[in-house]
């Protein structure tokens, strides 16, 4: 029976170093805009929808069946609505 894996941070602890073999390749760094979380634009309003399971399902299907993104296919809905409402669309809301 072999013996069990060791963990290499585990052995870095009880060693003092880990094995040359198991030693972590060096990470490249990042600039930090790649690393700073994205700045929401000032002129978006966050939303949070709560929607029935099959509902919110619903949407990610029909965004994966179109190869788009749900949140493409909420605005869709919305411009629709707003439309329907004779408020002009999500464009003839934020135009005003």
């Amino acid at each position: 029976m072999a013996p069990p894996k060791r963990n290499a941070a585990l052995e870095a602890l009880v060693t003092g170093t880990p094995k040359a073999a198991e030693a972590p390749a060096q990470a490249v760094s990042e600039p930090a805009e790649a690393l700073a979380p994205a700045k929401a634009a000032k002129d978006v309003a966050k939303v949070m929808l709560y929607l029935h399971p099959k509902v919110a399902r619903k949407f990610k299907e029909i965004a994966f069946t179109e190869d788009r993104k749900a949140h493409d296919v909420y605005l869709d809905a919305l411009d629709a609505y707003l439309t329907a409402q004779g408020h002009g669309g999500l464009k003839g809301v934020s135009g005003r």
